[in-house]
């Protein structure tokens, strides 16, 4: 079967990057680089510069639906029916190890095992594929230039404010979001709202990629959402104050000490060659143009996701970057460019003063328990 929409089959030149954009990505890995020396100072531990707090490390399985139309059967989701194991970690978007009282966005890195065919970078020897989200639906900015402008000195200032400065930030922001702003219609912008938002339940939360990847013949964009009731039943649940520095860890540990998990992994295919559908990351594809569709469901048994040994295994040996991965899910446009450069940078400081060896997972025994 096939969709009666018209969807924009891949071609290499749907990517158009600006001239300048090698410029901005060097000094933005620059910079990102003297955070990582300035934490490394402070904990005396190699951090990730996004990402950096973990709250669980679960070992799940992703299985591709039977029955899909041609234009969802591609890549690594062309054959119906099969089944991959998965590593899948749960973290808050920030450089800093914060307060889970900290608004903001959180991430989720999947990590399909046992994954063969032609790679996105001809270095990369690795039978893995990394599909990284986040809990905001479109990037906060739309390529490597307004990054660099905006983006950095946020990432700055993140990197050196308190917690208690932070929260002073986040009620001050509410505060001008409600009395100020909305009277006249007027939002907060993307990039200053994540931080007004109310803090909720990690397991209930939808994730999305936020940016453009290849999908065989076609390009998409990727979500993760709550599918079984247990996990449905958190969407939007407020996460109390006073539950802790590390609530989200002790939420996920409780849930799947007597519970199990389904989502569903659903795409949106680019209908337009339109430059902002690949260039610009801000730019929201509209579903009655291109809804998503499920093409596979993730499980996660009931399990202890965060053991002291599963989580080093998680902060010094696991590492997740988008083009880790399939040739037919290549990351696209602009705001991938710059992860190729910056995640990788940031691995390469992490395992080097941890000491920890860089290295894939080969099998779900791989995980400890």
């Amino acid at each position: 079967m096939t969709s009666t929409t018209t969807y924009v089959p891949y071609d290499p030149d749907l990517e158009r990057p600006k001239p300048d954009e090698d410029t901005y990505i060097d000094k933005i890995v620059d910079s990102l680089r003297g955070n990582n020396e300035r934490a490394y100072r402070k904990t005396k531990r190699g951090l990730r510069d996004a990402h950096a707090k973990s709250h669980g490390i679960l070992r799940g399985t992703l299985e591709v639906h039977d029955d899909l139309d041609d234009e969802l059967a591609q890549g690594l989701f062309a054959h119906g029916g099969r089944r991959f194991d998965i590593i899948t970690r749960l973290s808050s978007t920030s450089g800093a190890i914060r307060s889970d009282q900290m608004r903001g966005v959180r991430g989720l890195g999947i990590k399909v095992l046992g994954v063969e065919g032609e790679r996105a970078l001809p270095e990369d020897t690795a039978t893995t594929q990394d599909f990284i989200m986040v809990t905001h639906r479109d990037f906060l900015f739309a390529d490597a230039e307004a990054y660099y402008k905006r983006g950095m000195p946020t990432a700055w200032a993140l990197a050196r404010l308190s917690d208690p400065a932070l929260k002073i930030g986040s009620e001050l922001l509410a505060g001008v979001d409600k009395c100020l702003l909305r009277p006249i219609g007027r939002p907060l912008p993307e990039s200053l709202a994540v931080f007004v938002r109310p803090n909720t339940h990690i397991l209930g939360d939808t994730f999305y990629s936020s940016a453009p990847l290849r999908y065989g013949e076609y390009v998409a964009r990727m979500a993760f959402v709550p599918s079984s009731p247990e996990v449905r039943a958190l969407a939007g649940v407020r996460v109390a104050d006073g539950t802790g520095v590390n609530a989200f860890q002790d939420m996920v540990v409780d849930f799947f000490s007597c519970h199990s998990a389904e989502y569903e992994l659903r795409v949106q295919l680019c209908a337009s060659s339109d430059r902002r559908w690949i260039e610009d990351a801000t730019f929201d594809w509209p579903e009655e143009v291109s809804p998503h569709r499920t093409v596979a469901t993730v499980r996660f048994d009931q399990q202890d996701p965060y053991t002291p040994e599963r989580r080093a295994y998680g902060d010094d040996v696991l590492s997740f970057n988008s083009w880790r991965g399939l040739d037919a899910h290549r990351p696209l446009g602009s705001i991938n460019r710059l992860k190729r450069k910056v995640y990788d940078a940031s691995s390469q400081f992490r395992h080097q003063v941890n000491n920890a060896p860089m290295s894939e997972p080969g099998c779900p025994g791989d995980l400890p328990e």
